[in-house]
């Protein structure tokens, strides 16, 4: 019997353990995770960041000019010249200084009820409060200094007159009405670049026998130029023509006929001599020159040769339009464009000469 009971014990051992086996065998081996499709990126995925914008395009500097730039006076005789702002932009300071000589004119007081001498307001910054105004002589110097600004933070844009100057003649002669130096601040104080196109020139003649002293003031002008034209400035022309020499003998201010140049960086009376055909004297006999070797980079002067059209010509700028040359020599624009035959498109090269009526 118990020989039978361990026998039994170990068959039933036995079956348990194949069972187990069996059990074992049929367990299923883990499987390792797949990660599922990631689905397309939908249309909206897609989109494309937004491209950077492109600055716009600063506008072309202001330019500052004298309007008329060529002045003819008689002894005793007075005119009027305006400073003339064209583009202004950001304009919240302006700061100008200006010199002449006095031995042949001087500045008439704009403001007798106030102390010293002063020239008078003109529209552009407006409102505005005057800083500084004074005229001052010196040994042969006269300076003029002139600053108006507007309150902190606001600007002005446009065009206009920035000070008028009433000038008298004193003595035969004639000096050159220059800019010294010439600001523009925005509304944070930072500088605004500017471009001074160039001096006035003044001549003093003296008085005909029963002629009235005095010459008419410059002619008012708009405060903007008219919307609807253009105003490109000069382009630069390939190649420069070069101006032919003179058939004649030169002649003096105020006689015959000639050329309006403003001296540039580098220049000479020698040298624009030669490129006219003429000589160092004659151009400064002309333009009322006592030294010919101190005309300075910005200064008009009068080159005693026949122009290609009429008795008076102007030799045109960088950054000249035909609005600045009208103003400066006291023509209005349909009188520059008849007179010259420059199309709708106001087109000018620099180099090119045009006939005006100073």
């Amino acid at each position: 019997m118990k020989g039978k009971l361990s026998t039994l014990l170990t068959v039933l051992s036995a079956s348990l353990l194949l069972a187990g086996c069996a059990g074992a065998a049929q367990e299923e081996a883990p499987v390792a995770p797949t990660a599922s499709p990631t689905p397309p990126p939908t249309v909206s995925a897609l989109e494309s960041a937004p491209e950077p914008t492109v600055p716009p395009s600063p506008p072309q500097p202001p330019s500052v000019y004298l309007e008329p730039a060529v002045v003819n006076l008689t002894v005793g005789g007075t005119a009027t010249v305006n400073v003339w702002i064209d583009g202004a932009y950001r304009l919240n300071r302006f700061v100008l200084t200006m010199r002449f000589n006095p031995n042949y004119v001087q500045v008439e007081d704009a403001d007798p009820a106030r102390e010293g001498v002063q020239v008078a307001p003109g529209t552009i910054p407006a409102p505005a409060s005057v800083v500084q105004n004074e005229v001052t002589v010196g040994e042969g110097v006269g300076k003029i200094v002139y600053e108006v600004a507007q309150e902190a933070g606001t600007e002005a844009e446009g065009s206009g007159v920035a000070a008028v100057i009433t000038l008298r003649g004193v003595a035969e002669g004639g000096t050159p009405l220059q800019f010294e130096s010439v600001a523009v601040y925005d509304g944070d104080g930072n500088p605004v670049e500017v471009i001074a196109l160039s001096d006035g020139l003044i001549t003093v003649q003296a008085a005909e026998e029963g002629e009235q002293a005095s010459v008419p003031e410059a002619s008012p002008q708009p405060t903007t130029p008219p919307v609807s034209s253009p105003t490109p400035q000069a382009v630069p022309p390939t190649p420069q023509p070069t101006v032919p020499p003179a058939p004649t003998s030169p002649v003096v201010s105020g006689v015959g006929t000639g050329i309006y140049y403003v001296v540039q960086s580098g220049e000479n009376l020698f040298r624009i001599g030669l490129k006219f055909g003429t000589t160092a004297e004659a151009i400064a006999e002309a333009s009322n020159i006592t030294d010919p070797s101190q005309v300075q980079a910005g200064t008009m002067v009068l080159v005693p040769v026949p122009p290609p059209r009429g008795r008076y010509g102007y030799y045109v700028q960088p950054r000249d339009t035909v609005y600045s040359i009208a103003r400066r020599f006291g023509l209005t624009v349909d009188e520059l464009v008849a007179l010259n035959g420059i199309g709708p498109d106001y087109r000018i090269e620099v180099g090119q000469i045009l006939t005006i009526l100073p």
